[in-house]
């Protein structure tokens, strides 16, 4: 009996060899079944995030609105036009340019930043390297730092309003498949 049993179990294991694939015939498979399956791509174009419909802007109410950011979107819509009625070579070098010319405003700007900091910080060391100085103009040193980080303040928000822009048009570049070097 013991032997008919060692038989039976030695011709299952054979015949299981004999139809037994490689580990790596398996994980060859695998992988060709996922990407079969995954021909759906999401991204933010394609992944709506609301079920509401975004709310369309009529040049109407662009004309109405008196806020600097109501005219600036009210150009880009018309910019949006425009660049839809032309060929996708144009709108992509426009896109280009424009991001072009932006990365030279930012460094304009990033320039002007760096020169005043600069000055504010040679103004001090003088003004802190002079004794005399320190005891006859106090006041007067005190009104000029408050006008000069009023400057340094207005010109890092100008800074940051520019990267700002920078990233949105390198952004819409990228969604408009425009290849943007950084």
């Amino acid at each position: 009996m013991k032997s008919l049993v060692i038989c039976v179990m030695g011709l299952f294991a054979a015949g299981a060899l004999g139809q037994q694939q490689s580990l790596g015939d398996i994980a060859r498979a695998n992988r060709a079944k996922k990407h079969a399956t995954a021909s759906t791509r999401l991204d933010d174009d394609t992944f709506a995030r609301s079920t509401a419909p975004p709310p369309a802007a009529s040049d109407e109410n662009a004309k109405k609105s008196d806020d600097k950011n109501g005219d600036a979107k009210a150009a880009d819509s018309k910019d949006a036009r425009k660049d839809a009625s032309s060929s996708p070579a144009q709108k992509n070098d426009d896109l280009k340019k424009k991001i072009e010319d932006q990365k030279k405003e930012l460094s304009t700007l990033q320039r002007e930043l760096d020169i005043a900091q600069r000055e504010a910080r040679l103004r001090a060391a003088a003004y802190y390297a002079d004794a005399g100085t320190m005891l006859r103009d106090q006041a007067k040193y005190a009104e000029d730092s408050r006008k000069e980080q009023g400057e340094i303040d207005t010109k890092k928000q100008a800074v940051e309003a520019a990267q700002q822009k920078l990233e949105d048009l390198q952004e819409q570049a990228r969604k408009a498949g425009v290849p943007v070097s950084d």
